[in-house]
């Protein structure tokens, strides 16, 4: 479908998830991570960090190229995105960040310093440590949403932006004024929001979480890790600071603006999503395209829930990899 903007592909696919082994191998040094994907091939990232107007901000980088930097979610840590990490650092300057409040970048205090528009900035001093104008953007759950907004305000440093499986901010708002299945799928947001406790009770949860059937002991041992030094309240923090608060009407700010105040993302966009997601119902999806000057691409996949990255990651990153090559 061809817009005076740009334009608008739209896939509904049905597939079936092929199994795969994940294998993470031990680095040489503190600083050296290899990771595998499901292919079991393997990369050597290693750590850094950037001060971002005084807040640490660690990252784990492979490869030369272009830079793609990875925006992880709130319960994913950076190497959540390793099935495309590994693949994609063949050919670009992979950056996968670790977002404040997380793992081993700073934690600080209070629910101003985890808005979106404090994540953006994050990314954008990335950028120039790594010395370049602008970067593809990829991001998962709220650092999909992240990702949004930063190809949103920071439009003339997004070279493309990729989200899996997060819906645009405002078809969120949008739903939430009046769809009573997005406003039931949004019970934990809420409840992140209102109820004392909550983020600890969520924290405990993680770092009680049992180890993935099938995961090789080192990847557990590396999430284990990283969810013994998550910040909790970084989490609570994420949710007060930008999930649009109960009840929600058109006047709502959240992610930095209301329903109808969201700048234009004009960078080329891949969006692919589950569509048996939770969080985000099929609805959310509707006139995203209206918030989208630029090359929209969208995949819907059947039978695939939130995480399309690591659920579907035999479609995911070979798309991405072709997305990125040929635009289309």
């Amino acid at each position: 479908m061809r817009r005076s903007t740009g334009w608008v592909s739209v896939t509904l696919l049905s597939w079936m998830l092929l199994p795969g082994a994940i294998l993470l191998l031990p680095g040489q040094a503190m600083a050296d991570v290899v990771i595998s994907d499901w292919r079991g091939r393997s990369a050597s990232f290693t750590e850094g960090a950037v001060d971002s107007n005084g807040v640490k901000v660690v990252y784990h980088t492979a490869g030369a190229g272009p830079l793609v930097i990875f925006v992880h979610s709130i319960t994913g840590p950076w190497f959540d995105f390793r099935h495309q990490m590994v693949a994609l650092a063949q050919r670009y300057r992979v950056v996968s960040m670790s977002t404040r409040g997380t793992d081993r970048s700073d934690k600080p205090v209070g629910v101003e310093h985890y808005t979106s528009a404090k994540i953006a900035g994050d990314l954008n001093a990335l950028i120039d440590h790594f010395g370049e104008d602008k970067a593809i953007i990829i991001g998962q759950d709220s650092g999909g949403l992240h990702a949004w907004h930063f190809a949103m305000t920071y439009p003339e440093r997004t070279d493309r932006l990729i989200s899996l499986g997060s819906i645009h901010p405002a078809g969120l708002i949008r739903e939430l004024i009046s769809n009573p299945d997005q406003q039931r799928a949004s019970t934990f947001q809420r409840g992140m929001q209102e109820n004392p406790g909550a983020g600890a009770a969520f924290g405990e949860r993680l770092r009680n979480r049992p180890a993935t059937s099938g995961e090789p002991a080192e990847l557990a041992q590396l999430r284990k890790d990283a969810y013994a030094r998550l910040d909790p309240e970084s989490i609570v923090n994420f949710y007060k600071a930008n999930w649009p608060t109960s009840p929600v009407t058109l006047e709502t700010e959240a992610f930095g603006f209301t329903l109808g105040e969201f700048p234009p993302v004009t960078a080329p966009t891949l969006f692919i999503y589950g569509k048996d997601s939770g969080p985000f119902q099929n609805s959310t999806l509707n006139d995203m395209w209206e918030w989208v000057d630029g090359d929209l691409t969208i995949h819907v996949l059947p039978g695939v829930g939130h995480n399309p990255h690591t659920q579907a990651s035999e479609f995911v990153t070979p798309r991405i990899l072709e997305w990125l090559a040929t635009s289309r």
